[in-house]
């Protein structure tokens, strides 16, 4: 009796076992799962550039605020079309489309007698001046 198992013990220790396997399958997947559920689900194309808006320039606001348009629009860029590379006169590889943000409404005002645009207004429009 000593040396033999019986059937009912055989059964119970598998039994044991494979309770205890798939709780673990359990937890590993509910982990997977907040994981997945807590992974931030936003459009990275354009970290750390904010949308277009009016901020307060630190360098022109000493007397009084001055505000200006900064953020980030649309761009994209793509192989340009054999048709088009074949009037161009030098021709390039990549095209590119881009807005700009701009200030829609501004007026002039003077900051230690420097004359400075105040803008009132933004949007996104066609880059006129592209930063080098």
């Amino acid at each position: 009796m000593k040396g033999k198992l019986s059937l009912n013990m055989v059964t119970a220790a598998t039994t044991k076992g494979s309770v205890k396997s798939t709780g673990l399958s359990l937890l590993l997947l509910s982990f997977l799962l907040y994981l997945a559920d807590s992974y931030p689900n936003v459009d990275l194309s354009n970290m750390g550039c904010e949308e277009c808006t009016l901020r307060k320039n630190s360098v022109f606001s000493r007397d009084r605020p001055v505000y200006q348009c900064m953020g980030c629009c649309f761009s994209r860029a793509y192989p340009t079309p054999l048709k088009a590379m074949k009037t161009m006169t030098i021709p390039k590889n990549i095209t590119s489309e881009a807005t700009c943000c701009v200030a829609k409404h501004s007026y002039e005002t003077e900051v230690a007698g420097i004359r400075v645009r105040n803008h009132t207004d933004c949007h996104c429009s066609t880059c006129y001046f592209h930063k080098i």
